[in-house]
């Protein structure tokens, strides 16, 4: 067995020198034993275009913004109007969870304490 037939998968029939002290293999054989290494996934995964990349690095950081924006609302909505979401309220006086979403979490009333005037 020669010198670097196990790396590259190719048994070398012959070694030869040349004048400028270089080697030189040489073999008969057409492919190399050792299969390509292939991707993981199984599934097609195409690479993004430059344009798509530096569209998607724009565009990431005001969508994660919106998107921790929303979770914040929901939240306050879950803690002030807790009992006007509940089934039983929901059931009997539909408009309840719609009036205290409106005037408790998205709009303050100008006669709420603490409001000194009213936005235009």
């Amino acid at each position: 067995m020669l010198p670097g037939e196990l790396e590259g998968g190719v048994n070398f029939d012959a070694v030869s020198a040349s004048a400028d002290n270089r080697m030189g293999r040489w073999t008969l054989q057409r492919k190399s034993r050792i299969k390509p290494v292939r991707a993981a996934s199984s599934s097609y995964s195409r690479k993004k275009g430059p344009v798509e990349q530096f569209v998607w690095n724009i565009l990431r950081i005001p969508l994660l913004l919106l998107l921790a924006l929303v979770m914040v609302a929901i939240r306050d909505v879950t803690i002030v109007c807790r009992e006007e979401f509940g089934m039983p309220a929901v059931l009997l006086d539909v408009g309840a969870a719609g009036h205290c979403l409106y005037r408790e979490v998205l709009w303050a009333e100008d006669t709420r304490p603490g409001i000194k005037f009213v936005p235009v």
